[in-house]
């Protein structure tokens, strides 16, 4: 377990900005897929504060398995080592299987044109984009599409003008992994999305799309994780 928060830690570096767009610092699918773990950290737009959240997915199911987050005064790299030392935490990825292995190679990363979320970083209501990505030995389209849906925003006057909430519908060759038919409350303000990053084992899939609202000095942008076995 020691060697794995190591591993972690040496392999991430976490920049402060004007408004939020946690980085992802890690990725480690188990030793049969079956599990995906996904490590994020960064520091708060309003609070000034560090953050960092580790999530465990079923890659069968997409189901999350587990989830942990600490939020402090502390700067995001020791908060990462208390996070995945603190029990139940080591105990909880042993079960896993996700305390070997390496850490996961992104088959696709985004790289952004500035070091904080604009609106135009993501799609709006209507637009769709496929972006083609070498999962395995061929390049395969995923496709993401944004569309209006019904939602009690309640700082609609921060959405970006003329913009309206949406959720959006993930495909990766034919199969649609994610539709949206209601948004959650914590997108009840989301009016933007955009790919950032696969990964992929076997035919295991972590894919994070980002959602943009209203944030502190303009917009969020909050990862949404989406785990899938792909046909």
């Amino acid at each position: 377990m020691r060697r794995l928060l190591t591993l972690i830690l040496a392999a991430t570096v976490t920049l402060a900005a004007a408004n939020e767009r946690i980085p992802v610092n890690h990725v480690r699918f188990s030793g049969d897929s079956s599990q995906v773990m996904v490590l994020t950290s960064g520091v708060q737009d309003g609070s000034g504060l560090g953050t960092a959240s580790l999530k465990v997915f079923s890659t069968a199911t997409g189901a999350q398995l587990y989830s942990r987050q600490k939020t402090a005064d502390a700067v995001p790299n020791t908060l990462r080592w208390n996070l995945l030392s603190t029990p139940p935490t080591p105990a909880r990825l042993s079960a896993y299987g996700l305390t070997t292995g390496a850490m996961s190679a992104a088959k696709y990363n985004r790289v952004y044109p500035q070091p904080f979320p604009q609106w135009s970083d993501g799609l709006g209501v209507g637009q769709t984009d496929i972006t083609d990505v070498a999962l395995w030995s061929v390049p395969v389209p995923i496709k993401l599409s944004v569309y209006a849906l019904p939602s009690a925003c309640p700082y609609g006057d921060l959405l970006e003008p003329g913009s309206v909430p949406a959720g959006f519908s993930l495909t990766v060759n034919t199969q649609t992994i994610h539709q949206d038919f209601t948004l959650p409350a914590a997108r009840a303000c989301a009016a933007r999305y955009s790919l950032e990053r696969v990964d992929v084992r076997g035919n295991r899939a972590l894919v994070i799309v980002r959602a943009y609202g209203p944030g502190f000095e303009g917009p969020d942008a909050t990862p949404i994780f989406v785990a899938a076995t792909l046909h």
